[in-house]
């Protein structure tokens, strides 16, 4: 009875054995691709390198070991970076889990983008492209302007309406380019040596609305960069949002977060000035109608002094004459004072222009960004003498100087630094690490004897 039993009961396993059957199962999977985005990204002193692989709903840990560090392009690999990894699923049995040993990674769609925005900014800053002493003056408001977008576009029609409603003498001209696809770049570029072989302009506008990185790529590619940057006509770049930032804003001379903010960056609002000079007239022909009249009122007071006095005068008509020239420098000198006043109060107007105060907040800007700059580059410069300073510390201090003099570093089978010799057995495969190379060796013996 007993025996009939134990045939039916189940098989009683180990968590080994249960990762082995594990293992079994994941090893007839062969190799897999994954896709989700890189987080809590690690690299190791041993020179592994540890992450996971995560999608809205699920984590997956992985690994990249160190001999495979170099040939798996593992360098793209940061935190928030969306890829396909390859490579084989295991189990680490200590603790019972499971992880992805990656032997590849590609990035993958707005990853492959960014990755390629950081190595060209990179590039074209080294070159200089993106310096403060590269920018032109733009002199505001400027008078004839050229506007590179997309003729049915938003953004056409927002910076045209706030330019023409805050500055009805601005002269703007459109060149119709596409802004988005393949190709689009190299139309811009191409549009913009037109405008500066025709000449004739203060200003050229590049502007369009927002959208995703994929959307806004053409305001990131080279051959528009470089244009933009070798224009001999000044560029003002308004691309996308306020979170949006493009390549060629960084090259243009001046850059604005929207169309419309654009415009209002160029030109003065034509109302406030209007509603002013409104203002001055109407004070000053006030004031004139009050001196006429006054006027009026010594003439016709003169008249009845005239008329009582006449029978007394033994020469009227030479009186009147008199009076009439009298009366006549009066006006003149009380008409030509209005005008002066008038003329002195234009003036005044002309010297609180808005156009004046922008210039010299223009100049006042310059400065400062001049200032700015050399400031910052002094700080720079003596940060990067406390880095050298701190990495020459670093060097003296490094475990490569305790290899050189002869000692070296073991690690085992589970790649950890074996620091007792207990720990390993005969059979073990072990690494030992010198200052030039490592070798790989077998344990054949230990001796936990000695210093512990």
């Amino acid at each position: 009875m007993s025996m009939s039993q134990n045939l039916f009961q189940p098989q009683i396993l180990t968590p080994t054995l249960v990762a082995r059957r594990i293992q079994t199962e994941l090893d007839q999977m062969g190799q897999i691709q994954v896709e989700g985005e890189i987080t809590g990204l690690t690299r190791a002193s041993s020179g592994h390198v540890y992450f996971q692989i995560k999608d809205k709903d699920a984590n997956l840990k992985a690994v990249v070991w160190r001999g495979q560090a170099n040939r798996s392009n593992i360098s793209v690999a940061k935190n928030g970076l969306m890829v396909v990894a390859s490579g084989n699923l295991v189990v680490y049995q200590p603790r019972s889990e499971y992880q992805m040993v990656v032997l590849s990674i590609k990035p993958q769609g707005d990853g492959a983008l960014r990755l390629a925005f950081e190595k060209l900014k990179n590039k074209l800053q080294t070159e200089g492209l993106f310096d403060i002493d590269r920018k032109r003056q733009v002199s505001l408001p400027p008078h004839r302007v050229a506007v590179l977008t997309s003729e049915d576009s938003a953004a056409c029609q927002d910076f045209f309406t706030t330019a023409v409603k805050r500055f009805k003498s601005v002269n703007l001209s459109l060149y119709p380019v596409r802004v988005q696809g393949k190709g689009a770049a190299e139309e811009m570029a191409e549009a913009l040596a037109d405008l500066n072989n025709w000449g004739g302009f203060d200003l050229v506008v590049i502007t369009r609305g927002g959208g995703s990185l994929e959307d806004l790529w053409a305001f990131n590619e080279e051959v528009l960069i470089r244009a933009v940057s070798s224009s001999r006509l000044p560029v003002l770049a308004a691309i996308g949002h306020s979170t949006d930032l493009s390549l060629t804003e960084m090259a243009a001379d001046l850059k604005a977060i929207t169309p419309t903010g654009a415009a209002e960056m160029l030109f003065p609002d034509d109302s406030i000035r209007l509603r002013l000079l409104d203002d001055t007239i109407r004070n000053l022909k006030r004031a004139a109608q009050s001196q006429l009249s006054a006027i009026e009122a010594s003439l016709k007071d003169l008249r009845r002094r005239l008329v009582q006095s006449s029978a007394s005068i033994t020469s009227p008509a030479q009186t009147v004459d008199e009076l009439e020239q009298r009366l006549k420098r009066a006006s003149s000198v009380s008409l030509g004072t209005a005008c002066s006043r008038l003329r002195e109060a234009i003036r005044i107007l002309e010297l609180k222009s808005p156009h004046q105060e922008i210039k010299r907040r223009h100049q006042e800007h310059s400065r400062l960004s001049t200032a700015l700059l050399t400031s910052t580059k002094r700080l720079l410069d003596s940060k990067q003498a406390n880095a050298n300073n701190l990495t020459a510390r670093l060097g003296s201090v490094s475990p490569l100087k305790v290899l050189e003099r002869g000692y070296a570093v073991v690690t085992g089978p589970d790649d950890r630094v074996v620091r007792r010799a207990s720990v390993l057995s005969p059979g073990d495969a072990i690494t030992v690490r010198l200052s030039h190379g490592s070798l790989t060796a077998a344990v054949t013996g230990t001796d936990s004897s000695g210093v512990n």
